[in-house]
């Protein structure tokens, strides 16, 4: 097709049927994934807040070292390294509360795109040998299955299905939720810890010892919800753990009762 045509056709297409953020849902001109420039800037924001490695937690730079921030060398590291897109903050918190309760899930495509880099520009990404999605909340799954006429929405099972097409690990729904609960949501940290224990288990069959897998979640909050996912993990002799998730959320009052 004529090049000029083309491109006429592209100028009323988007007169017509402008184009929309994945990420605020505004018409307009769009950035780069579907995103517009202004949810782009709060993503890049959030994305420059320094973290530590063993836990995904912001911290100053001054906190890191070869063995974590003071987090980790105080409780011990849990995981080999933690891959996290943001800090859950200001504009990009925003953005993905509006991805997780409100419809915005087309959000998932650039999550997991993003997600993906940072495991194949990393110096593990060879020693990967799955993604394991953690289970989601049975009363938040219901909600959401009434919602979506049965279709039903679990953030991480989309995004680990999304990085193994992109990075070629294998996609590994090997976690069951054997228990009930209700939401994290508003628990303080201790509560969180409590309310996940002992409900999630691998699934029949499983054989994992030796192997170097990776939990996909959307958020880390305290960290409860991978930490018992792990520990059923390494009761299973899974040799290494490795963490990706989209945002990594503060222990702060606002965080806890928002996600």
């Amino acid at each position: 097709m004529n090049r000029s045509i083309q491109e006429s056709i592209e100028l009323f297409s988007d007169a017509v049927w402008p184009p929309v953020c994945h990420g605020c849902g505004r018409s307009g001109k769009l950035a780069v994934d579907e995103i517009c420039s202004s949810c782009m800037d709060s993503i890049k924001s959030a994305m420059q807040v320094e973290y530590c490695p063993g836990c995904g937690r912001s911290v100053a730079p001054y906190e890191l070292s070869p063995l974590g921030c003071s987090e980790c060398r105080a409780t011990g590291r849990r995981f080999v390294r933690v891959y996290r897109i943001a800090a859950y903050r200001e504009g990009f918190a925003d953005m993905f509360r509006r991805f997780k309760y409100s419809g915005f899930e087309n959000l998932e495509l650039f999550f997991a795109r993003t997600l993906s880099r940072a495991i194949i520009q990393s110096e593990h990404y060879e020693d990967i040998d799955a993604l394991i999605p953690v289970p989601t909340c049975w009363q938040h799954r219901l909600r959401r299955n009434i919602q979506s006429v049965g279709l039903g929405f679990h953030p991480a099972e989309g995004i680990a299905r999304l990085i193994s097409k992109h990075t070629s690990i294998p996609y590994a729904p090997i976690l069951d939720r054997v228990r009930g609960g209700r939401s994290q949501v508003g628990l303080s940290g201790p509560a969180r810890l409590e309310n996940v224990r002992g409900k999630f288990a691998l699934a029949r069959g499983c054989q994992v010892a030796g192997g170097r897998v990776c939990l996909v979640d959307d958020i880390m909050t305290t960290g409860a919800t991978v930490q018992e996912c792990a520990k059923v993990l390494r009761r299973a002799n899974v040799k290494e753990i490795y963490v990706a998730v989209v945002a990594r959320a503060g222990e702060d009052t606002a965080s806890l009762n928002l996600v």
